[in-house]
């Protein structure tokens, strides 16, 4: 039996002012159809449950601060789903949610993200917007770019790319209206 292989990781990231909100999406080429056979059989909610914990376990190795406060992030959902109806592309979908958190309204905000290094096995991209204010840099070993608008901020990891350490972003709060 063939076993799923790693296509793609997405994750967009939200940054309002109280929490950040991720979407993730990992792609898989499965020719075995393990995905869609869970599915059919109904086994897959059991199987995502398993996944989800997996994930979280993960995820709860990693750091993340706001302003120098560890904030954790928690999985909301899990789901399995299909490209294009097509049982040999299976992709699943996490949406993930801080704890909640404040913001600084005077002075520049920082994300410090902490993940130890690790040889990425899929290409990946990692897009954040800010609903705070402006990026006004990043401090990362991966390739990003913010966007002319300094709202966008997006990383692009190429398969093999070690990514994890240290990542910092800065952001300037917006001013409020006199």
């Amino acid at each position: 039996m063939s076993k799923e292989k790693p296509i793609l990781g997405e994750a967009y990231f939200k940054i309002s002012p109280t929490h950040i909100l991720e979407t993730l999406y990992f792609y898989y080429y499965d020719p075995s159809k393990n995905y869609f056979h869970l599915q059919k059989t109904g086994a897959s909610k059991g199987e995502l449950e398993a996944i989800q914990e997996n994930l979280q376990y993960w995820i709860d190795q990693d750091d993340l601060f706001i302003n120098k406060r560890n904030i954790r992030m928690i999985i909301q959902s899990t789901s399995l789903e299909f490209q294009e109806n097509n049982p040999l592309f299976p992709y699943l979908v996490f949406t993930i949610l801080s704890q909640p958190f404040e913001f600084y309204e005077e002075q520049v905000n920082e994300i410090h993200l902490y993940a130890k290094p690790e040889k990425i096995p899929y290409p990946a991209i990692s897009c954040w917007k800010t609903l705070i204010g402006k990026i006004i840099s990043v401090e990362s070993n991966s390739f990003s770019i913010i966007s002319h608008d300094k709202i966008y901020l997006t990383f692009y990891l190429a398969k093999g790319e070690i990514i994890g350490g240290d990542e910092l972003i800065f952001i300037n709060p917006r001013k409020k209206a006199g």
